[in-house]
């Protein structure tokens, strides 16, 4: 009877024992094929076994965690994406309030060298509004009658001439641009063997006409135009803009002239009157 009770035990002790017999000569028949650079076919067929499932449930870890993640962190990323946006449009603020420093400063160069250029006092004045009245093109500035600003003071850019000023109150300035229809002033090419004089006139549009000209005068397209002292309000020699064509004036003998102005009377911020 007892020897009949060791025996299974005894074929355990000898499953175990030929397993750590085999398990060392593998190990030591692996580690001899490393040394020697050898191809290791159990290591390979094991890496087969067992990588496709490793891999299958490395991405399923990798989605489901994707999908739990908003449950877990949602509340922090939500917060975290909030301050985020705040801080991108408060930067983009900072980003505009510096193009426009940029902008109105080089602006101010340009000008400083205008107001300089000739020595002539020149008042310097912001456009509140442009064409208050549809029906007319005039512009209220914010300098007047306290500033030294009165009815017929000119008014320019360093660009070109912008027109007139027909009202004033103490602190502001109603001033008839060029291209209303009211408006004319004295006109000169500017050209040295042309210097043919006429008057160019606005009619509420963003050319001017140039009238007044002889079928001999001599005027050609790109041309310039400047002011010709005549009339008494407008001085000598002001820009106001660029010939754009010529044609023959069919009904008259004379010349039919189009004028672009200098001056972009749709975007003025600042003007200077000449006292």
């Amino acid at each position: 009877m007892r020897s009949e009770e060791r025996s299974p035990n005894a074929r355990r002790y000898w499953a175990v024992l030929l397993f750590v017999v085999l398990g060392t000569l593998i190990g030591v028949w692996h580690n001899n094929r490393n040394d020697r650079g050898a191809q290791d076919y159990v290591e390979g067929g094991v890496r087969g076994v067992v990588a496709p499932p490793a891999n299958a449930l490395g991405r399923v870890s990798h989605w489901f965690g994707a999908q739990t993640y908003w449950l877990f962190h949602g509340h922090a990323v939500a917060e975290e994406n909030q301050k985020l946006k705040e801080r991108v449009a408060e930067l983009e603020g900072e980003n505009a309030a510096l193009r426009e420093m940029q902008i109105n400063y080089d602006r101010l160069r340009d000008d400083l060298s205008f107001v300089r250029q000739d020595g002539a006092p020149k008042i310097a004045a912001d456009v509140i509004t442009r064409r208050a009245d549809p029906k007319f093109d005039t512009l209220l500035i914010s300098r007047g009658s306290r500033d030294g600003v009165k009815p017929n003071s000119v008014v320019v850019t360093r660009n070109g001439l912008v027109g007139r000023v027909f009202e004033v109150t103490p602190g502001t300035a109603s001033v008839l641009m060029l291209t209303d229809q009211k408006s004319g002033v004295g006109a000169r090419v500017q050209r040295p063997e042309s210097r043919a004089v006429g008057v160019c006139e606005g009619d509420n549009s963003a050319v001017l006409m140039l009238l007044g000209l002889s079928g001999e005068a001599d005027i050609k397209k790109d041309d310039i135009i400047v002011t010709s002292g005549l009339g008494g309000i407008y001085p000598k020699g002001l820009v106001i803009g660029t010939v754009l064509e010529v044609k023959e004036d069919e009904g008259n003998v004379g010349k039919v002239v189009r004028v672009k102005p200098r001056v972009d009377f749709d975007h003025l911020e600042e003007v200077y009157v000449l006292p």
